[in-house]
C-alpha cells in the first residue's frame, strides 16, 4: 500500500491484514505538495528523485500487487516495473488533467495500471477510455464507538463549513451566505486550503475561522457542531461529509442524485447562499428533522462505507489485476 490519502489507506491495511494478508504501508516524502502554483511546478523534478527510495524498495520486494493511492503518485509503480493498481481521489483527475505538468504522468499511470479504483461517482466522467479498468471504491471508514454513540444535535447553534478551502469544493457558493447565516447560529470554518488566508480576511467578521488537526481528531471537531455545510460543486459526497453523516451530524451539500440512483444520499440539498440560508432555518425550527437526518446518515453510510464491502471489492480486483497481463 503505497502513499496515504486522509487516512484511507491507513483503514484499507487494517482490513487486509485483519483478513490475513500480508501488507506493507510506503509512505512518499510530500516536499513540496502543499506549496502553490507555479512554485509548486518547480518542486517537482525534486519530488521525483525523492521517490527513488520507495521505488527501489518496490523493486526489491516480493510484492504480488501495489495498491497506490493519488494518480501522480502512481509513478512510482510505473518506475517500480511491479503490477500496481492505482486509486484516484478526485483532484488528481479533475484539476491534473487540466495541467500540463501533471497530465502526462497522470496518463501515463492510466494507461500502466492492472486497474483504477474511483472513490466517489463523479470521476468516471474524467476517465473516458479506460472503462473495462474501472472499480468504483467508496472510500471506507473506520468510525469510533464514540462517534457511532454520540447523540443527535437537539437544536442548530453552530454550523460548521466542512472543507478545504478551494474553488473546486464551491466555497464562492457558501461563504456570500455567512454574514446572514450569522444573525442566526455560529459558524465556523477550517482554515486550511489555497483561499484560507483571503477569507479569513475577507469573511473573518462573520466566521470563526480553525486551525486544521489531525485525521484521527476528525470526531472531536465535528462532535462539536451541530449541522455540517459541505462540498456545492461537485455533485458527490466527499470523505469530509461522509464523515459528518457517519458522526450523526445533518449535512447541506449540492448533490447530483443521478450520480446515485440506487441509493440517493440523505442529506439537505442546496447549491447556492440563499438555498444555504433557507436550509438551516428549515433545519433549525424542526428538531425531528435533525434527528431523522442524523439517523438515516448513520445508516446511509453503514450501506455505502462498511468494512466488509469495501474488502471484498479490494480482495476480488487484486485477484483480476494479479491474473491479468
Amino acid at each position: 500500500m503505497v502513499h496515504d490519502i486522509a487516512g484511507v489507506a491507513a483503514v484499507q491495511v487494517k482490513l487486509l491484514r485483519g483478513a490475513g494478508h500480508e501488507v506493507d504501508q510506503v509512505a512518499l516524502p510530500a516536499f513540496g505538495a502543499s506549496w502553490r502554483w507555479p512554485v509548486k511546478a518547480f518542486a517537482l523534478p525534486f519530488r521525483f528523485a525523492a521517490y527513488m527510495p520507495a521505488v527501489m524498495r518496490l523493486r526489491r520486494g516480493r510484492y504480488d500487487i501495489l495498491h497506490i493511492h493519488f494518480l501522480s503518485q502512481g509513478v512510482v509503480g510505473v518506475l517500480s516495473g511491479r503490477p500496481f493498481v492505482a486509486q484516484a481521489h478526485g483532484s488528481d483527475l479533475h484539476l491534473n488533467l487540466t495541467r500540463s505538468v501533471y497530465r502526462p504522468v497522470t496518463r501515463t499511470v492510466l494507461d500502466k495500471a492492472r486497474a483504477v479504483f474511483y472513490v466517489t461517482p463523479n470521476l468516471p466522467a474524467f476517465l473516458k477510455g479506460y472503462e473495462k479498468k474501472l472499480v468504483y471504491l467508496p472510500n471506507p471508514l473506520d468510525v469510533p464507538q464514540s462517534a457511532r454513540s454520540a447523540a443527535a444535535p437537539a437544536q442548530v447553534r453552530t454550523v460548521v463549513i466542512f472543507m478545504r478551502l478551494h474553488p473546486v469544493k464551491g466555497v464562492d457558493r457558501i461563504f456570500p451566505a455567512v454574514e446572514r447565516l450569522r444573525e442566526l447560529v455560529e459558524v465556523t470554518a477550517i482554515e486550511s486550503g489555497p483561499l484560507a488566508a483571503e477569507y479569513l480576511a475577507r469573511y473573518g467578521r462573520w466566521v470563526k475561522f480553525i486551525e486544521p488537526v489531525p485525521h484521527s481528531n476528525i470526531w472531536e471537531v465535528l462532535a462539536a457542531f451541530d449541522v455540517v455545510i459541505g462540498q456545492m460543486r461537485q455533485g458527490v459526497l466527499g470523505l469530509m461529509e461522509i464523515e459528518a453523516m457517519a458522526a450523526g451530524r445533518p449535512v447541506i451539500a449540492a448533490v447530483d442524485s443521478a450520480l446515485y440512483p440506487d441509493d440517493p444520499p440523505p442529506v439537505v440539498a442546496a447549491s447556492g447562499p440563499d438555498e444555504i440560508v433557507a436550509a438551516v432555518l428549515k433545519l433549525r425550527d424542526d428538531p425531528g428533522e435533525l434527528a431523522r437526518l442524523a439517523r438515516l446518515g448513520r445508516e446511509w453510510v453503514e450501506r455505502n462505507h462498511g468494512f466488509a464491502h469495501h474488502l471484498e471489492l479490494l480482495e476480488s480486483t487484486y485477484k483480476t489485476a494479479i491474473a491479468s497481463p
